[in-house]
């Protein structure tokens, strides 16, 4: 059947006839390819435009989950690329197939993570003439991705797939889109793989390790030593770059608080005593904002200085240096003037730095034995209330009862929203790559996504998508996902049939003046008026379901559903009137305590 009217079923093999070399279409060596590199899951919805790869990873045993959305696709090669580190995979047909990727995209871009996008297209002849499902995407994808090609000869795809499996996997991570013509799949070529392999290895060394200006090194030694309350605030990048038990060592031979930015949280063991909490303007805790305010030198290890972190500039910096270390230079003193800035890999540098600190036998003053622990006293006074024993829940109580029946190396994914703020501001982490949340994109109905690729990822641990009911109302249809490929996600919605967050802006900023947050309507067929129904929906779609709606019963509802070893949600029904502490004024001391 001919979608496009000019399509030839017929594949011709042309080229070398060195027997060294393999021949076969352009699919055929793409998945071949990925397989090469330790791929081994794909994630998409096959359509007319992408079936000859679709067709080239059957031949291989590649496991294909196919999802009710394209964007959960991406969203699943997200979730498994951020827990693991390696590359993710995904493919969706042309036109809309195609575009339903940009948000996923987006979101991996903003957070420096390693995906391959592989979207079918029209064939070449017909690329520009409005054919069908035809869409501009390599010019939609290139604001949001590291590179985009799209491939107009079967030849050029090894030169092509070499370099975007380069890009995607070194210097500052992030998304590659392949936009594959269907000739160009269908087209023939001839591999050298030996040739090919070792071009890519060679490309793919270890770089040698950065080598630190000695002067620079000693210069921040000396700020170091003459700062009276120095403080590391960690980003993204330490957990990103596999540095956290560099950090954890640093940490602990300089004896000096650690505050976490949101992308940072996971890269320090929460409960440990350095710790002082998360900075921010929303995602933050009372400590981790003090102990900044209260600091004369921050040391910024990998990451951004985000405007919801840092607050008004003037604010932050008044009366403090910085010292910032980052792997991309485009990010030093872009939003915060520093006295130091250093593009360099964060784990050369922590390995360098310590080197320099035992050479000099650095060792903490009483000063800083004492502010550790004073630390641990400021800790319990500022700490936030999670015990409340009222009806309806109040979420804050929910996400507590949820962390303590979880594992350490339990793995939270998060959408956005008020329940992102509240998990951010009273959720520990423990373990790198374990609390998965997308930062500068803020994207609803990512959660469960990420949750299913972290999930076959790790299967023995327990994954858990903690969300709220306006962004589980944007992935729904994806718990049919779960049950299909039997992937045992634990989804916990807080139900306060409200866009919460929003509706909370309305209250506090626009003088409760509300419009369009309201969720709820009257359910006849179920018999409530809180609306959606999900845990009739999630049991209409083959997923275990419960309903909590008491304190202390959320622990009983999780080992249920990790005892049942398939995906399972508990919905679990929140006071509305609940209000996450933010700031009211854009600044670190204007955070309003609400409850």
């Amino acid at each position: 059947m001919a979608l496009w009217g000019n399509e030839n079923d017929a594949t011709t093999f042309e080229g070398s006839s060195d027997t060294s070399k393999e021949r076969m279409t352009g699919a055929q060596f793409i998945a071949a390819f990925l397989e090469r590199r330790g791929v081994k899951q794909v994630y998409g919805i096959p359509g007319a435009a992408i079936l000859p790869f679709y067709d080239a990873i059957r031949e291989r045993n590649f496991a294909s989950y196919n999802v009710r959305h394209e964007q959960t696709a991406i969203f699943m090669a997200d979730g498994f690329a951020r827990t693991t580190g390696q590359v993710g995979v995904c493919a969706a047909t042309s036109g809309p197939g195609a575009t339903n990727f940009l948000t996923g995209l987006y979101s991996a871009y903003s957070d420096s993570i390693p995906l391959l996008a592989l979207t079918g297209q029209v064939p070449t002849s017909l690329i520009g003439k409005d054919s069908f499902q035809e869409a501009p995407i390599l010019e939609m994808a290139r604001p949001v991705t590291k590179a985009a090609y799209q491939i107009m000869k079967t030849a050029d795809l090894p030169t092509i797939m070499n370099e975007a499996w380069q890009l995607a996997t070194t210097g500052r991570k992030g998304p590659i889109l392949l936009d594959l013509p269907l000739d160009v799949q269908k087209g023939s070529l001839a591999v050298d793989w030996n040739a090919l392999d070792a071009a890519l290895d060679l490309n793919l060394q270890s770089s040698p390790k950065q080598e630190i200006a000695q002067s620079e090194l000693n210069t921040i030694h000396t700020m170091l030593c003459e700062a009276k309350t120095p403080t590391l605030l960690v980003g993204g990048g330490v957990a990103l770059g596999n540095a956290s038990a560099e950090l954890l060592d640093l940490a602990e031979l300089l004896h000096i608080p650690v505050v976490s930015s949101l992308m940072g949280k996971d890269a320090f063991p929460n409960d440990h005593p350095l710790y002082a909490g998360l900075m921010g303007t929303m995602c933050q805790t009372p400590l981790g904002n003090k102990t900044i305010l209260e600091s004369d030198l921050i040391i910024n290890l990998g990451g951004r200085f985000d405007g919801r972190g840092t607050g008004d500039v003037k604010q932050f910096k008044a009366g403090r240096k910085v010292i910032h270390i980052n792997l991309d230079k485009q990010e030093l003193s872009r939003h915060i003037p520093t006295e130091i800035s250093l593009a360099v890999d964060i784990r050369d540098f922590i390995d360098q730095f310590l080197n320099l600190l035992r050479d000099k036998n650095y060792s903490p003053s009483a000063q800083a034995q004492a502010r550790i622990h004073s630390l641990q006293e400021e800790r319990t006074r500022l700490a936030r209330q999670t015990v409340f024993n009222t009806f309806p829940l109040k979420p804050q109580q929910a996400i507590a009862e949820v962390r303590g029946a979880l594992d350490r190396d339990a793995i939270l994914t998060l959408d956005c929203g008020i329940s992102q703020i509240w998990t951010t501001q009273l959720y520990d982490a423990y373990v790198p790559r374990s609390f998965l949340i997308t930062g500068r994109a803020g994207t609803m109905g990512w959660g469960l996504g990420a949750a299913l690729g972290a999930k076959l990822a790790f299967p023995e641990r327990q994954v858990v998508n903690l969300l709220g009911d306006a962004s589980l109302g944007m992935s729904l249809q994806e718990l049919a996902t779960a049950a299909k490929h039997n992937i045992p996600v634990v989804v916990v919605v807080l139900n306060n049939s409200l866009f919460g967050l929003i509706r909370q802006q309305q209250n506090l900023l626009f003088n409760q003046r509300c419009i369009s947050t309201d969720l709820e309507y009257e359910n006849r067929v179920q018999g409530h008026s809180r609306g959606l129904d999900f845990v009739a929906t999630a049991q209409g779609m083959g997923v275990e379901a419960e309903l909590v709606d008491k304190p202390g019963k959320l622990p009983e509802a999780l080992q249920r559903a990790f005892s049942s070893d398939r995906p399972y949600l508990i919905e679990v029904l929140v006071d509305p009137t609940a209000q996450c502490s933010v700031s009211l004024d854009g600044t670190l001391t204007g955070v309003r305590e609400l409850e």
